[in-house]
């Protein structure tokens, strides 16, 4: 089946609320392409409770959690989940750590190095989703896609300038109902697979 992967998941909340809306929604005949769901979380302990509440909303076997460096593990997860055949459907990166000092930058999730990887295991016409509060964290992601996969990701929204006012994927994480809640932005885009090769 394709998979979203879901970098930076915390609790996991999304990715659970995600999965369960759209299993209700096949059952109730609406068109969803069926996949699994895969959140990957730098603190274990958080991704093994993300997990244990897998079992309570009845979504065992569609829906994981991996406590890892997303910026270290990544490459071998996409290509143990590819080379099995299966294929990479979606990335959301939602509201990631700004890491505001200088001497923490180097820990950002979108990296050169991320969007290299995603670009060797992303198939062509899918999609990466970032969104952040933060308007400089959301640019530096961007800035960082577009000048580092530029033959391999195409921006769904031209001007840098602007941003999607509507988070395509339709289930909000918790920290986006809350930042919503306050009436403050969110700052969203997407970008799509390319069909160079890598």
């Amino acid at each position: 089946l394709p998979l979203h992967i879901d970098i930076g998941c915390g609790k996991g909340g999304f990715l659970l609320s995600l999965a369960k809306e759209r299993l209700e929604n096949r059952a109730d005949g609406k068109e969803f392409e069926k996949m699994n769901y895969l959140g990957l979380e730098i603190r274990p302990s958080v991704a093994q409770f993300a997990r244990e509440r897998v079992t309570r909303r009845n979504l065992d076997g569609m829906i994981d959690f991996i406590g890892c460096n997303a910026n270290v593990d990544l490459e071998r997860i996409l290509s143990s989940y590819t080379s099995c055949g299966g294929e990479i459907a979606l990335v959301s990166i939602q509201y990631p750590d700004p890491h505001f000092k200088k001497s923490h930058q180097k820990r950002r999730v979108v990296t050169p190095n991320l969007v290299d990887i995603l670009a060797r295991y992303i198939p062509a016409g899918r999609e990466i989703f970032i969104q952040s509060d933060i308007k400089d964290v959301l640019d530096n992601m961007r800035l960082t896609i577009r000048e580092e996969g530029a033959d391999y990701f195409t921006d769904t929204i031209e001007d840098v300038e602007e941003y999607m006012a509507v988070n395509p994927i339709g289930v909000p994480t918790e920290r986006e109902v809350s930042v919503l809640d306050q009436n403050l932005p969110v700052f969203r885009t997407v970008f799509k697979r390319t069909e160079k090769v890598k």
